[in-house]
């Protein structure tokens, strides 16, 4: 066990991003594709809210819009061209999940049940994993696992639609532009297409430089530390910063196309009304506190309004 600690803190606090093979776990290609095959008037029927609540349902391209974060150091207007589908956990009252209709004909029959069966799976490994930085931090157990416990997780499926290099070199473009999660952790399986690129910790932070991770292995899942888990942690275990452009096997490529790109994230999150400030088991005289008490649903709150302003 105590490798695994180590390992798992080293890949989050020095690597960025901790990658697991996960062969049984990998959502279905077939899920993915035929949602964002359902004509424009099937996916506005469920589409989401705009605003600063939990996204439930269904955003198209440039629904997201992540330059306004500024974290790429660039400084370009550019447009994020994804499309995605958002869901919460079952029977969730307070935010309700928006579901397409099963029909032979759009290929969606047992949609909603795999979805939400694979959400619950991802909710246990997500705990598991909390559950063994607890151990790596040495602190007592449920210390952040407790603050997670009501599951108000997210489940998502991107689409980015093909592009071409010329569009991304010129600015106009990106598939994601860079940023952190604000939720806990974040679990992500990608098909082959590549381009996602995590923050290389080597150089100095005010650089903003990226190193592509290599998409040959679909089973593998990636995992990336959230906002959340930076503050509860008073930067100890520092939030992935991570983009998706144009595949590292291309960079050198002037122009063509980049074909279509399926990915899944699952987002662990706090428990809305948890205080998501530093939390006193890492605040001392030489690290004094870094964040404020807030609850998640504010916080989660403050960010989609820049997001979705």
């Amino acid at each position: 066990m105590d490798y695994i600690e180590n390992t798992l803190m080293k890949c989050w606090t020095g690597y960025a991003a901790l990658f697991l093979s996960s062969a049984n776990q990998r959502i279905s290609d077939k899920s993915s594709h035929q949602f964002f095959k359902l004509d424009s008037s099937a996916k506005a029927s469920i589409s989401n809210q705009k605003g600063v609540n939990p996204q439930r349902g269904y955003s198209g391209i440039g629904g997201e819009s992540f330059k306004r974060f500024a974290l790429d150091g660039t400084g370009e207007d550019f447009v994020d061209i994804k499309e995605h589908f958002d869901h919460g956990p079952r029977n969730d009252t307070c935010f309700p999940n928006q579901w397409p209709p099963e029909t032979v004909a759009n290929g969606l029959i047992g949609f909603r049940s795999f979805m939400e069966t694979y959400f619950d799976t991802m909710s246990t490994l997500s705990h598991q994993l909390l559950s063994i930085l607890e151990t790596a931090l040495k602190v007592p157990a449920g210390t952040l696992t407790s603050r997670c416990s009501r599951n108000h997780n997210e489940l998502r499926l991107n689409h980015y639609p093909a592009t071409t290099i010329e569009e991304i070199r010129n600015g106009t473009v990106r598939r994601t532009g860079a940023h952190t999660d604000y939720g806990v952790l974040t679990l992500l399986f990608q098909d082959r297409s590549g381009g996602l690129e995590i923050q290389d910790r080597s150089v100095p932070a005010t650089e903003v430089q990226f190193m592509p991770v290599t998409a040959d292995d679909p089973y593998e899942l990636v995992v990336n530390v959230a906002d959340t888990l930076q503050r509860w942690t008073n930067d100890v275990v520092p939030a992935g910063l991570h983009q998706v452009t144009i595949p590292g096997n291309r960079r050198d490529e002037v122009g063509g196309r980049l074909p279509d790109r399926f990915s899944v994230a699952y987002f662990m999150k706090s428990n809305r009304e948890e205080l998501v400030g530093s939390l006193p088991e890492f605040v001392s005289e030489k690290r004094p506190a870094k964040y404020e008490h807030v609850s998640a649903i504010d916080y989660h709150k403050s960010r989609h309004a820049v997001l979705y302003a």
